[in-house]
């Protein structure tokens, strides 16, 4: 199982859904973590599990808005994803 597996069997982070058509989203903005400019993905590690129209959603308006819109933190997202799968056995940090 590849890390990008573990994160689309998690429940999506907006919603709470989880199962078939959750997304792994590398999350966007944040240059400074992912260390990718606006048009390259990140490491698999900065994945986050989105519902896939909430992923398709957040690349129509983009990742600020996104965050306003749902009142959420792709940073506070991520670490609570890297967290849970440490926690699991699935990466050691």
């Amino acid at each position: 199982m590849t890390y990008r597996d573990y994160v689309m069997g998690l429940s999506c982070v907006v919603s709470g859904f989880q199962g078939e058509g959750v997304d792994p989203h590398h999350i966007k903005g944040y240059n400074w973590l992912t260390g990718h400019g606006w048009a390259k993905k990140g490491s698999d590690l900065t994945c986050i599990p989105l519902r896939h129209d909430l992923h398709m959603e957040l690349h129509n308006i983009g990742w600020k808005s996104f965050e306003e819109k749902y009142n959420i933190s792709q940073i506070e997202c991520l670490v609570k994803t890297i967290l849970q799968a440490e926690k699991e056995g699935v990466i050691k940090i």
